[in-house]
């Protein structure tokens, strides 16, 4: 019987090399003291391939990345190591917070340093950094604002509909994701990354109507 591995040896090292590389830079900008682990795998999920470029990743507090590929995808390198930044980003923001994030807000928080810091340092343009447009986010914004932002976030990988929308749920997919971006541009202008951890509620909303709501 013949049979196959996925990954091969080849490609298994190669994803490992520019996940430790990645990880080398990424230190020397945000220093972690905590031990970070990966779990690295393979994937088959559709969506990852033809959605994200071929990987995909997860933080769990307070030191473990999971990071899956797929070479199938054209630029699965790419989307690989803009995905071990962005995570690695979450394992720093855990380390500055002591915990997880426990409301919305400070997830678009997170988000809004681990999109930028990717962006900052892997050339490749993660689809839902920039899947809506100022003008679409501006007609969800005062709902977000009002009504959302003090909910509970559950860092379950995947199932808050404001960010990722399986079909249950008004707001379209990878909304969250989009607003945290656009949220991050804007704080920028008066923080540097390292500060996030340190910025509130308050600093969301304001950086929020500023982008989304007419003078």
């Amino acid at each position: 019987m013949s049979h196959q591995i996925k990954p091969s040896t080849r490609e298994l090292e190669e994803a490992k090399e520019i996940i430790d590389v990645a990880l080398l830079k990424a230190e020397e900008n945000l220093p972690i003291e905590q031990e970070v682990v990966i779990e690295l795998g393979w994937t088959e999920n559709e969506f990852t391939i033809e959605e994200m470029g071929g990987s995909n990743g997860f933080a769990k507090y307070p030191n473990i990345i999971t990071l899956n590929f797929n070479t199938s995808a054209g630029e699965w390198r790419k989307s690989l190591r803009a995905s071990a930044f962005h995570e690695y980003a979450h394992i720093w923001d855990y380390e500055q917070r002591g915990q997880q994030w426990e409301k919305r807000w400070e997830y678009i928080l997170g988000e809004a340093l681990t999109q930028h810091f990717a962006e900052q340092n892997a050339e490749y343009e993660s689809p839902w950094r920039t899947k809506h447009s100022k003008e679409e986010i501006a007609q969800y914004w005062s709902k977000i604002r009002d009504k959302e932002l003090d909910h509970v976030y559950h860092n379950d990988g995947g199932n808050d509909s404001l960010f990722i929308n399986k079909g249950e749920g008004e707001y379209p997919n990878w909304l969250g994701y989009t607003l945290s971006y656009q949220i991050g541009e804007q704080l920028l202008q008066h923080h540097d990354l390292e500060d996030f951890p340190e910025l509130d509620k308050k600093d969301v909303v304001e950086a929020g109507n500023k982008i989304y709501t007419k003078a």
